[in-house]
């Protein structure tokens, strides 16, 4: 079953046309103006692991996803047959207990580089505070939380090859035969062959039970030359960053994830999709939401169940369905000849019980310029979503204080036919503006 699962997530996040009609959603445009205009937006109570982040810089915390709505503006109207309103799934951001295992993880098994920026190599001395790690253009933003918060699904990272991973996965495997269980970053893993592409994956699961799928994936001619993805990275401490501070060079855990100077890319090369484990029954809306407020390209698509992940197999087997719906979202550049893009997200429908809503969060860029993400702010806030967490400092809610921050949040996922919320993820949508977005290498 598990080599079912990565089958089915990879083909979905990178194999199924996505089209966009941009056109104007005749259900968005009802909802709006017959429920929920321009409502102010709330500050909701967060857990008190949320809150205990007051010491951290909210600005250095950014996390967008915001396409540009189906008013898109006449600068980027012309490539969107090329590429998504959404531009960059750029972070994941995860509430992590301490660096006990998080640094082992993200930089030596899954092989990401630490981000020189802010305070970030001085949290990794000091051994406490915020820690970013960074493979190709995307980054893990992992923030000190009482509890581990976990994604109710899974994510996708790609690599050119699997040889290193498979060789540092190794290791350890020899460690867990000498009893040396605590001293592993991770909880299992697994190498499977792909049935479909006949291609070797890679099912890892971490200490806190996130789980990862890694495969190599290769370019295309049709792949677009500029895509993001491919053709940016964001920074990573190198040995010259070393240089700065005598506290850099007599510190051996930054002597140990330090790049060299000549090692232009990490290996893990990005974040290729997250699928997250949605009800049954809300594909539809959620691929409605994304279609009609983002304007982005959305897909649903039905595929064969698995017993372990998309119902309860201790129910009558006889009343279980035998497939599942998925919504796909595409992010990024679209493949002219398979259609697929960059990045994705994935909702796929599950019968299961989901675990409450811990306050993970996911980053997106928006559009070309600042007017895609005005769009996109207006269009949150037609739909009544755009949302203030108190854990940070940008506190939007208006148009003036988007710009201001370059950014906004918005939680709720609705079904536009009745205005329920079917799904709770909270987005931190950015404009190309944002200060994080000049921080992107060979941009």
């Amino acid at each position: 079953n598990i080599m079912m699962i990565y089958s089915i997530g990879w083909a979905l996040a990178s194999s199924f046309l996505l089209p966009s009609s941009h056109t104007t959603c005749t259900a968005f445009t009802a909802f709006t103006s017959k429920n929920i205009a321009y409502r102010t937006p709330q500050q909701s109570p967060s857990p008190s692991s949320l809150l205990a982040q007051s010491t951290l810089n909210e600005a250095s915390d950014t996390t967008p996803t915001t396409p540009t709505t189906t008013t898109t503006s006449s600068s980027s109207s012309s490539s969107l047959d090329k590429r998504s309103t959404l531009t960059l799934l750029e972070h994941i951001n995860l509430n992590v207990p301490n660096h006990d295992y998080i640094l082992d993880f993200y930089l030596h098994i899954l092989g990401m580089g630490l981000d020189p920026r802010y305070t970030i190599p001085d949290n990794v001395i000091n051994g406490s505070g915020m820690v970013w790690a960074n493979c190709g253009a995307t980054q893990f933003h992992l923030v000190y939380g009482e509890e581990a918060q976990v994604v109710p699904g899974s994510i996708g990272l790609w690599y050119d090859d699997l040889d290193g991973l498979k060789e540092r996965l190794g290791r350890y495997g020899e460690l867990r035969k000498e009893g040396d269980e605590q001293q592993r970053p991770f909880e299992t893993y697994s190498i499977d062959v792909d049935v479909r592409s006949k291609q070797e994956s890679i099912r890892i699961v971490d200490r806190y039970g996130n789980v990862f799928y890694c495969r190599q994936q290769s370019s295309s001619v049709d792949d677009d030359p500029e895509e993001l993805i491919r053709a940016v990275r964001q920074p990573t401490l190198t040995s010259t960053d070393r240089l700065k501070s005598q506290a850099y060079q007599s510190s051996d855990i930054l002597r140990r994830f330090a790049m060299d100077d000549d090692q232009p890319d990490t290996n893990c090369r990005g974040i290729q999709y997250v699928e997250f484990h949605v009800p049954l029954n809300t594909a539809a809306q959620i691929a409605e939401f994304y279609d009609c407020v983002f304007d982005a390209p959305t897909n649903l698509i039905t595929v064969p169940s698995t017993n372990n992940e998309d119902y309860d197999s201790s129910s009558n087997s006889e009343t279980n369905p035998t497939t599942t719906n998925v919504a796909i979202v595409g992010i990024g550049s679209i493949n002219p000849t398979t259609g697929r893009t960059s990045q994705s997200l994935l909702f796929r429908e599950t019968s299961l019980p989901l675990p409450p809503y811990d306050g993970h969060h996911i980053s997106l860029y928006v559009g070309d310029d600042t007017a895609d993400f005005s769009a996109a702010f207006k269009s949150c806030m037609d739909a009544g979503v755009v949302w203030v967490n108190p854990r940070y400092e940008d506190r939007v809610t208006n148009l003036n204080t988007a710009k201001k921050w370059n950014q906004f949040r918005f939680k709720d996922i609705l079904d536009l036919q009745s205005g329920k919320k079917v799904f709770e993820l909270e987005h931190e949508v950015r404009s190309v503006e944002h200060r994080g977005w000049t921080g992107l290498v060979g941009r």
